[in-house]
């Protein structure tokens, strides 16, 4: 098997690449999850081209591998314990538990404080935190879609109802028949910028149902920057839309 020792970002930062060599026409640089990296390309490659390749491509490489250790930051998430951290409108805080009579969670500055009576049951503080976690992203989007609704209520629109749950492929969708957004509630995870993106883009859909260019059109008149919002939105949260 053939290999190459890519330098990064210094003498004491090297990756493994693998080189596979296949019946192909182009060449393809995988990175994935596991750290694992590898590179196909067509049987007759020289071995000085594959290296100057793989060279040029070694920031790539250090960006794909850091956004794989973000993801796996996130993912502790689904651990409701002390230590674990949760990212929150794009910071991450630290989830302290403790025996208290009153169920409560209160955020102080980077920690997120949970009083329970439940405080050894596992599953009943991760109920409370979901919870509060759900009750908090229909307050914040609510918010938002106040913000923003103005932009389409010059067009006749009435307010839509605004419902979140937890979506594995959408970060959001309307009914533009029945009134109504629904938000993945992850999206409490993200930076407050990509958040108003996705409200903004949800509420255009009501003017414009479909992604036409009369959609984007409108919705870089009032968000120009949306492509970068979009795009911060991708690399921060676990999601991949």
């Amino acid at each position: 098997m053939e290999t190459y020792t890519l330098i990064l970002d210094g003498p004491d930062s090297v990756v493994q690449v693998i080189i596979e060599r296949k019946k192909m026409k182009t060449c393809r640089l995988k990175v994935y999850p596991n750290g694992a990296i590898k590179i196909s390309v067509p049987k007759k490659t020289s071995i000085k081209w594959i290296h100057d390749y793989l060279n040029s491509k070694s920031r790539w490489v250090a960006g794909k591998i850091a956004e794989f250790e973000r993801r796996k930051k996130q993912a502790v998430a689904t651990e409701v314990r002390n230590g674990a951290s949760v990212c929150f409108l794009g910071e991450y805080l630290v989830l302290f538990i403790s025996e208290s009579c009153k169920q409560s969670v209160q955020r102080d500055g980077y920690a997120l404080n949970i009083a329970t009576p439940f405080a050894e049951d596992d599953e009943a503080v991760r109920k409370q935190f979901d919870k509060w976690w759900k009750k908090e992203s229909l307050d914040y989007l609510n918010k938002l879609v106040d913000k923003f609704f103005p932009i389409i209520e010059v067009f006749g629109v009435a307010r839509p109802g605004i419902t979140v749950r937890k979506m594995k492929t959408l970060w959001g969708s309307c009914s533009v028949g029945k009134g109504k957004v629904t938000f993945n509630q992850e999206l409490l995870k993200a930076k407050p910028e990509a958040i108003e993106y996705i409200v903004l883009h949800e509420l255009v859909h009501f003017l414009h149902p479909n992604h036409s260019k009369q959609f984007y059109e409108f919705l870089g008149t009032y968000m120009p920057d949306w492509k970068e919002r979009k795009k911060a939105l991708r690399q921060d949260v676990m999601l991949g839309l």
